[in-house]
């Protein structure tokens, strides 16, 4: 099968996407798959590998690492119409020439809505920022003009039916690879930054607005009041990292809180190994990739228990679960921390329930619905 994954986000930035697509193409390939991505090109990037087209852009200058393209590339149109399925990731410009692809070329086309468009509206200045209606509209258009939809969680899949949506729509979160997770400890964090105390927290993620990240550090404020050694490593970087720097000294808990910045593949996944717990209080995540990535690892998570965490975790077996209440998220952290066999008892059945939806895993279901596509395309006899 040859397959185009048509994308506004690609390497060399980091992100959930970022991370799905590389692993999708990864497991693709491995099942003897041609796969090709079309996505934008980025300054100061170094080629582009094979089966890598990009295309010319633009900084998009309200939301920082996202790129407008423009969706011409000779070489690429070349590819395009011998693909036999063509799957986007972004309603951007490339996934718009993605759309055009399918019409023109009769191609069948599946689209993956990654973000809960609704809670990102604040990026843009008020005077071009659509209303909650024309957002439902704008995906109703494109989503409705495709053959197939994936929501990354069963929460976002009610939140698309609820649009108007009437083109299938599987639910279908993309897994975590559990050989990257196999590996023994290389990078003892505990003796790089000094921690003699057992109470680490692991959040990793991007630092914007929609992530809630001050209301994670006043729930941690009040963790330090029922565990004061307790210390909080904030992995990513984004658009609020100076506000979240300045917000954590306003709170009196600067000393106990460590921004890493972004991390090497290999030492992040070292980092979740050594949390004793990874927190979590977006409430848009449509899947939330780190989320899978620290049960992957054993961690016990506690998130706040709103989209795509409703779907990965089962308060009290996997997780924990609770409301956008700051001494109930503490409260719960606390507990987890004094109770040394309740925390291992939830970090093994979240990996083994992330074991269960692994990368692999997530391939076979993803072939499946290729598959279901191009037969119901193929022209009848």
């Amino acid at each position: 099968m040859r397959i185009g994954l048509f994308t506004d986000t690609y390497l060399p930035e980091v992100n959930g996407v970022v991370t799905v697509l590389k692993t999708m193409t990864r497991e693709l390939t491995k099942k003897g798959h041609e796969v090709y991505v079309f996505c934008p090109s980025y300054p100061g990037e170094n080629g582009s590998g094979p089966g890598v087209y990009r295309f010319a852009s633009a900084k998009f200058i309200f939301y920082k690492g996202v790129r407008l393209a423009i969706p011409y590339n000779r070489s690429a149109f070349r590819i395009i119409p011998t693909l036999d399925i063509i799957h986007s990731h972004d309603p951007g410009s490339m996934g718009l020439l993605g759309l055009w692809a399918s019409k023109r070329y009769h191609i069948p086309h599946i689209h993956t809505y990654h973000t809960l468009f609704m809670d990102y509206r604040g990026y843009l200045p008020r005077v071009i920022r659509p209303t909650r209606g024309m957002i439902k509209w704008l995906s109703r258009m494109l989503c409705n003009r495709c053959d197939a939809i994936i929501a990354p969680s069963n929460q976002m899949k009610n939140e698309l039916e609820s649009y108007g949506i009437t083109r299938p729509i599987y639910a279908l979160p993309f897994g975590v690879d559990e050989a990257e997770f196999s590996h023994e400890i290389r990078w003892d964090i505990r003796a790089e930054l000094n921690i003699q105390t057992k109470d680490l927290l692991l959040y990793v993620g991007r630092f914007g607005i929609e992530k809630n990240l001050d209301f994670l550090l006043r729930s941690f404020c009040q963790l330090l009041s029922l565990r004061p050694e307790a210390r909080l490593i904030l992995a990513g970087d984004g658009p609020q990292r100076q506000f979240l720097e300045q917000y954590a000294r306003s709170l009196g808990v600067a000393h106990s809180v460590t921004f890493i910045g972004f991390l090497p593949r290999r030492d992040l996944i070292d980092l979740y190994k050594q949390a004793g717990l990874f927190v979590f209080a977006s409430k848009t995540e449509t899947q939330g990739l780190v989320l899978m990535e620290a049960m992957m690892a054993g961690a016990a998570v506690v998130a706040i228990g709103i989209m795509g965490p409703r779907d990965i975790i089962t308060s009290g077996e996997t997780g924990i679960l609770v409301g956008e209440d700051e001494n109930e998220f503490a409260e719960a952290c606390a507990r987890l921390l004094r109770d040394d066999g309740e925390r291992q008892r939830i970090g093994m059945a979240a990996r083994k329930w992330a074991r269960s939806q692994s990368s692999q895993v997530s391939t076979r279901k993803l072939l499946d619905i290729y598959s279901n596509c191009i037969c119901k395309n193929k022209p009848k006899s």
